[in-house]
């Protein structure tokens, strides 16, 4: 992976504040089986939430196992360079809500991954003049920096609307309605109701001028997502001239993809890829084993955007047979390169 980091991405629903330890470095430990403990507290209070909360994860296959105690809890094992949900609640005080967590090379301890009371969400309901349906979800999410920090001043025009939603409304620095604010307070927070169920990543409209790239989180009816949004200042520029060998092949090594599909790794055996080796032998792996049969393809030259080594490692509605989530989403860099590639015609450069 990119070192030995850790991010908050959509944090689904709860808000997954990474504070903690860092255990297990993979250069000492086993890669396969990390571990993700700690608490479900509430969005509005920051205290723990009261009672027994159920705790379960999405996006990773097969699940890991997940021991609750009261608020605490811990899961295992979680393979290393996976991005997947913990999904958190509370009944009946607090609703299902969907967190995004990001296991680089290292356990997780003690992250605070937090739920909105039903209280909280219809206090926001009136406050913004909304009455949220049962089929559709929310979405909170949080502008931030390139250090994680949260943004203020992004204004409502910069992002797009998810289809049929309703927003974007701002939380106030306290987290509470800001019923007339059109940009973003110092909490970050934005919010939009009536999200259609499936996945949902917020990006910048075309006219705004700065980037944002959202982990693609999933919604479901009656439920709520939390996310961060990374604002960069200025429009996405792609890369050009990617380097298959130079730029494309460290990903694979970087992301954890060439330890699984290598010797008698899941994605050797079950995928039956292999990323080990020289760039000329992965090249013939990715490019040219399939490129003549029927079906989809590793590398599309025709449809980019449908290339296996981009759809399987990236969530999906309804989810593929990739044992995890590698790119956050099509903002994710690592994607865009390999996209541009294949989209300059997938050389062997």
């Amino acid at each position: 992976m990119r070192g030995t980091r850790i991010n908050f991405i959509g944090m689904a629903v709860a808000i997954v504040a990474l504070y903690g330890a860092c255990t297990d470095d993979v250069e000492g430990g086993d890669p396969s089986g990390l571990a993700v403990s700690g608490q479900v507290i509430d969005f509005e209070t920051g205290q723990v939430v009261t009672g027994t909360a159920s705790v379960s994860t999405r996006g990773l296959d097969p699940a890991p196992v997940v021991i609750v105690d009261g608020a605490a809890f811990s899961m295992e094992p979680i393979p290393a360079n996976s991005v997947f949900h913990v999904l958190s609640a509370a009944p009946p005080t607090h609703r299902a809500t969907y967190t995004a967590v990001e296991v680089i090379g290292a356990s997780l301890e003690g992250i605070q991954v937090r739920a909105l009371g039903e209280t909280y969400i219809a206090s926001l309901a009136s406050g913004f003049g909304v009455t949220p349906s049962a089929a559709r979800g929310i979405l909170l999410a949080r502008a931030v920096d390139a250090a994680g920090a949260p943004r203020a001043g992004v204004p409502g025009a910069a992002f797009t609307v998810p289809p049929g939603a309703r927003g974007p409304f701002f939380l106030d620095a306290q987290l509470q309605p800001a019923a007339s604010a059109t940009e973003t307070s110092a909490s970050g927070w934005v919010v939009f109701f009536e999200i259609e169920a499936g996945l949902v990543g917020l990006t910048a409209t075309a006219t705004a001028q700065v980037t944002m790239e959202m982990a693609l989180s999933p919604v479901a009816p009656a439920a709520a997502t939390i996310a961060d949004v990374k604002i960069t200042d200025g429009a996405n520029v792609l890369p050009t001239n990617v380097s298959f060998s130079q730029q494309v092949r460290p990903i694979f090594q970087l992301r954890g993809c060439e330890a699984c599909h290598a010797g008698n790794g899941t994605g050797r055996d079950l995928g039956n890829l292999s990323l080990q080796g020289s760039a000329s032998l992965i090249y013939r792996e990715l490019v040219e084993e399939l490129a003549l049969t029927a079906g989809p393809k590793r590398v599309d030259l025709q449809m980019p955007e449908q290339s296996l080594v981009l759809t399987m490692p990236s969530a999906e509605d309804p989810p593929d047979r990739h044992p995890n989530i590698t790119f956050t989403g099509p903002n994710d860099p690592d994607y865009q390169l390999i996209l541009v590639w294949i989209r300059e015609g997938a050389r062997n450069n």
